[in-house]
């Protein structure tokens, strides 16, 4: 080795020795931390909360209140009846079929319209066309005639959007009677106000009158 560079080596040597005494030492066993910064050690949970589905019950569904006409004392009262939002005017004719109160214990009213009478209802701009089989014409007295006419008139009449009614028998217009005792033309429709002197609770706005076939005295 050359003399010159002999003192260069040395200090280069020595500079090695240093670092490596100040370098980490190798551990050849691995070590537990027990001092760990504060929540780093915390397991983390994300819930996840799911809305209650709601559920509707039938027996606490809105209801509508609708009007549906009986007879009492040859006169016609109104016997009101809950039904569900949606309730069309079949529907009401259906119900006024089928509720029969002379069937009911203790009751004081009756229906006029025929039990094997069947009735479609279709309803255009405010007219309710009724289209009925032949048990309409087979009512036997005209006073029972002009009841039941008038159950079906007012209880439709009474539903929104209906003002007039048409009767039918197997397609065929007819003529029905009113209330007063005069008779409305076929295809002649028939409203509210033809058949209000039939309340129970109406005044009488014309003098007795006596139907034909001894009906009886009806104003």
């Amino acid at each position: 080795m050359n003399m010159k560079t002999m003192p260069f080596f040395l200090v280069a040597l020595l500079s090695t020795s240093i670092m490596s005494a100040c370098g980490p030492s190798p551990d050849s066993t691995a070590r537990i931390l027990t001092d760990v910064p504060f929540g780093l050690d915390q397991t983390t949970t994300t819930s996840t909360t799911m809305p209650s589905p709601t559920t509707t019950n039938p027996e606490t569904e809105l209801t509508n209140q609708v009007s549906l006409y009986y007879v009492s004392t040859n006169r016609l009262v109104s016997k009101q009846q809950s039904v569900k939002q949606e309730f069309f005017a079949q529907d009401a004719i259906d119900t006024l079929l089928a509720i029969r109160p002379e069937r009911e214990e203790n009751s004081y009213s009756r229906s006029a319209i025929p039990k094997n009478l069947s009735l479609t209802v279709e309803v255009t701009r405010g007219l309710a066309v009724v289209d009925a089989n032949k048990s309409l014409l087979e009512i036997v007295t005209t006073l029972e005639q002009r009841l039941a006419i008038g159950q079906i008139v007012l209880t439709l009449t009474s539903l929104p959007g209906i003002g007039q009614v048409l009767f039918t028998v197997d397609g065929v217009p007819q003529s029905v009677p009113r209330g007063a005792g005069d008779t409305a033309k076929a295809n002649q429709p028939v409203a509210y106000d033809d058949y209000v002197s039939l309340l129970l609770t109406s005044s009488a706005s014309s003098p007795l009158f006596i139907a034909p076939q001894n009906d009886g005295l009806v104003p």
